[in-house]
């Protein structure tokens, strides 16, 4: 009786399987339009006269950093703590401010020092850039975090700290319309800080706004590369990966997932799109018109929907910024489950367009079917391939069910090499020896495992949203 609901299993989750990896096909195998990198620059540079000699034979295109932008060559090393960042290819004319929003969720800021040291590193003039960090006074060791700032503030970047008591009536006001930071990856508490803190500066029309975690780390290139995709685009994001890899192996297994779902989740720059929580930018003109619009309408939904309702076009920067993962199971699980609760409370949430919905996470919600499946799916194939290779199944499948399997092993296979390629692309390895030990460790079995895992906070943030509880706090993880 066992053997047969063992292979009744597997057959099942092949077919499910399939279901799932032909959506996934149907999105991933959707050329990139909307990628802003050198080709972008060439292009803006010639529009404006920008481009001469050698460039000017191949329009549309520009050399390279000799860097890469990699954050190898970033500040923030003990050798490299001081050293000013290249020059910015931009010419004056595109140059615009920069204001920089990092709120400090729960007191924690862990890694700020470092956000604050890659941002001053940028190319991008730091004359330009200033950098707002919003923290709740009752959750904040605030005589820290301002000694913390004030030592390690890089020469040249304005660097400003808003406690959310200070906004006065307009943190009241945020509180109940949080408009322009809510979404997937962004906290209701944190959005209400960004509000806050946006609403007490001066933040003019052409003005630029981006938003970024305390703990990432951005390569050198990140700001002038987004000014010049906001030439062709309303809003730019940027890419992801995690910063230590070698703190755990959640974090390593979090790297390459990260890397290969920021390459392969934004195909189109039209249509509804979602913004992750951090690495986004835009003009001022565009929150104001979509606060606008979001209080006429009194429609809920997150930036990046409501930015596309409007029409505004969405480019992806080919840069990869790093953020911190937790590297405790307990953390690690808080934070998912914090994440999958918001995501489906806003995919449920009354008077949204359901294809809007569909089309929005359609990439997330079939990753997370994954997920569940392979709770299931993994066992039962080992199990069945060990029944096949002792000689002791019942009966050899029929043909129908070995071309489904060897279709799901064709898509994970692909996935797989995207994986490894956006990992090698988005970790800065520190030698070959280190790239090889990742690459063993990041396998497709490893990979299934972490995949394995990641059912239990979507389960959690299911249940949390089904009892109604939106208040669960993820430990802290500072």
């Amino acid at each position: 009786m066992l053997l047969e609901v063992v292979v009744a299993a597997f057959v099942l989750t092949q077919l499910c399987y399939a279901a799932v990896n032909c959506g996934l096909l149907a999105l991933f195998l959707r050329r990139p339009m909307n990628v802003v990198d050198e080709r972008t620059l060439g292009r803006v540079l010639e529009a404006h006269g920008g481009q001469t000699g050698r460039e000017a034979e191949q329009p549309g295109r520009i050399a390279a950093r000799t860097d890469g932008g990699s954050p190898e060559h970033e500040r923030g090393g003990p050798e490299r703590e001081r050293d000013p960042g290249p020059d910015c290819r931009l010419p004056s004319a595109l140059r615009r401010r920069i204001h920089v929003f990092v709120p400090l969720v729960r007191g924690r800021w862990r890694g700020l020092e470092s956000t604050l040291a890659s941002i001053a590193a940028q190319s991008y003039p730091a004359s330009l850039v200033s950098v707002t960090v919003v923290y709740e006074p009752g959750e904040t060791d605030v005589p820290a975090l301002e000694g913390a700032i004030d030592a390690e503030r890089p020469p040249g970047l304005e660097v400003e700290t808003v406690a959310l008591d200070d906004a006065g009536e307009s943190a009241r006001e945020a509180g109940e319309r949080a408009w322009w930071a809510t979404g997937t990856g962004t906290s209701p508490t944190a959005a209400t800080m960004l509000t806050a803190a946006f609403e007490s500066r001066t933040v003019a029309a052409d003005d630029l706004v981006a938003v970024f975690e305390a703990g990432s780390w951005l390569p050198v290139d990140t700001f002038e590369l987004a000014v010049a995709g906001l030439e062709e685009y309303d809003v730019v994001q940027t890419k992801h990966t995690v910063r230590d890899v070698d703190a755990g192996i959640l974090p390593l297994l979090e790297s390459m997932a990260t890397a290969a779902w920021s390459d392969l989740g934004h195909r189109s720059s039209a249509g509804p799109y979602h913004l992750l929580g951090s690495g986004y930018l835009t003009e001022g003109r565009v929150l104001e018109d979509v606060t606008a619009w979001r209080r006429r309408a009194g429609d809920d939904v997150p930036l990046g929907l409501a930015a596309s309702r409007r029409g505004n076009a969405l480019g992806i920067v080919d840069r990869y910024v790093r953020l911190d993962c937790p590297p405790g199971l307990e953390a690690w699980l808080g934070r998912k489950r914090a994440w999958t609760r918001d995501l489906y409370r806003r995919i449920f949430a009354r008077g949204w367009d359901g294809v809007d919905d569909l089309r929005c996470w359609s990439g997330t919600l079939l990753l997370q079917s994954l997920a569940l499946l392979t709770v299931v799916g993994v066992p039962a194939a080992v199990f069945v391939t060990l029944l096949s290779a002792s000689g002791t199944s019942a009966a050899p499948f029929p043909l129908t069910v070995r071309l489904l399997v060897g279709f799901n092993a064709l898509v994970w296979a692909y996935y797989g090499l995207r994986a490894y390629r956006a990992a090698w692309d988005a970790v800065p390895f520190r030698s070959g020896p280190h790239r090889i030990a990742y690459s063993i460790l990041a396998n497709p079995l490893s990979q299934a495992l972490y995949a394995m895992l990641w059912a239990v906070p979507i389960c959690l943030g299911l249940v949390d949203l089904a009892r109604g509880d939106a208040a669960t706090r993820a430990p802290s993880d500072r």
